[in-house]
């Protein structure tokens, strides 16, 4: 299977985000009704609440999504018991105590809050997903890339990123169309994904690079990680749906994020790197030279800590 898991996730968003549009229209109907029995008690049917109430949300909640949206769910029971507990009182006949009232509608208004972000996040990760390969695309990539930064300059820990670019990848659509390349693309990020380690980042740049994004690694151990993975992809021929195995190369350029430098320096440093690999025979990983007048990332971050510290003092 040549998709990686990652476009599964991206149908899964897709079906629950349908699943959130049907939850605020019934949570809208619901609450409508829940006020109409309330100002017009015996006139209007009693809307349900609590656990037996439909809740559209439980299909994705059931198929993966639990750890996003079991907060919202519990906010969910929580404004259905408050709507039970006022609307028992209506149909004692009872009055509704401001506060018993003020209490449900701030159960609503945290629902609705909550519905709104988890909602949003589901669709950043649509928005930022790559269709085709299933990886991270450039949407999310430069924030992504500017917290590493920021995250190096706080600790002092070093970063790099990396640009890695199919060798001779219009051949492939040439010889074996371009349906072909596609599924090279897709098997070439699946590999990627699953040959980085766990804390690694891969983002579709476009066509058919990749970017790398390497936290806690310095530009020696970056590349001596890329290099392993370069040779593990060259052993690693795809498979075609005709039957026939294409190999696959890739060239690499490799580059650290530094301290007096911006992200866009550091990706337009591995990319000069990866031109400087195609240069010099392709299927191989080469370093972007330091920046003149380098600071290391720890010292930066010494002197950033002790400038808040004399600020706080």
């Amino acid at each position: 299977m040549l998709v990686d898991k990652t476009r599964d996730v991206v149908d899964r968003t897709r079906e629950v985000l349908r699943l959130f549009e049907r939850a605020a229209g019934e949570h809208s109907s619901w609450l409508m009704r829940v006020h109409a029995a309330l100002m017009f008690p015996g006139q209007s049917d009693i809307p349900p609440c609590g656990p037996d109430a439909p809740v559209p949300l439980l299909a994705a909640y059931a198929c993966g999504d639990a750890e996003e949206l079991a907060p919202l769910l519990r906010l969910r029971a929580f404004m259905h018991g408050r709507a039970a507990v006022l609307l028992e009182r209506r149909r004692r006949g009872y009055p509704i105590a401001p506060d018993d009232y003020q209490e449900f509608m701030a159960a609503v208004e945290a629902y609705v809050r909550e519905a709104r972000r988890v909602e949003g996040q589901f669709r950043r990760v649509l928005v930022e997903t790559d269709p085709l390969t299933g990886v991270h695309n450039r949407q999310g990539m430069m924030r992504s890339l500017r917290r590493e930064w920021t995250r190096s300059l706080r600790t002092g820990d070093p970063v790099c990123v990396a640009l890695a670019d199919l060798d001779f990848f219009k051949r492939i659509n040439d010889t074996w169309g371009h349906q072909a390349g596609d599924r090279v693309l897709c098997a070439t990020a699946r590999f990627f994904q699953r040959s980085l380690r766990p804390y690694d980042s891969v983002y579709r740049y476009g066509g058919e690079e990749f970017l790398f994004c390497l936290p806690n690694t310095d530009v020696e151990t970056a590349a001596h990680v890329l290099d392993r993975l370069r040779r593990a992809l060259a052993r690693q021929p795809v498979l075609l749906e005709g039957g026939q195995q294409v190999a696959v190369t890739c060239s690499i350029g490799v580059a650290p994020m530094v301290p007096s430098g911006s992200v866009q320096e550091a990706v337009a440093a591995a990319d000069r790197a990866l031109y400087g690999a195609k240069d010099r025979g392709r299927d191989r990983v080469e370093l972007a030279p330091p920046p003149a007048g380098l600071a290391p990332a720890g010292l930066v971050a010494s002197e950033l800590r002790a400038s808040r510290a004399a600020v706080r003092h």
